[in-house]
């Protein structure tokens, strides 16, 4: 890990199935591209109270940056 996730995040992570925590830690904390198509983007995309067309819409405004 590289770095502490934000609350809300650390919570939505905390909320997988224990089995998919880990893995979903390491990527948010270290990762240096986030891909849309990702698997774990949805999830914890639904976890955060996006649906698949608020997260395009993050990442048409996150490619703007």
């Amino acid at each position: 890990m590289t770095g502490t996730l934000p609350a809300r995040i650390d919570a939505a992570v905390a909320g997988l199935p224990e089995a998919e925590q880990f893995a979903a830690r390491m990527l948010l904390s270290g990762a240096t591209a986030f891909e849309r198509g990702h698997p774990m983007v949805a999830r914890l995309g639904a976890a955060l109270g996006y649906d698949a067309a608020a997260l395009d819409a993050l990442w048409r405004q996150a490619a703007t940056l």
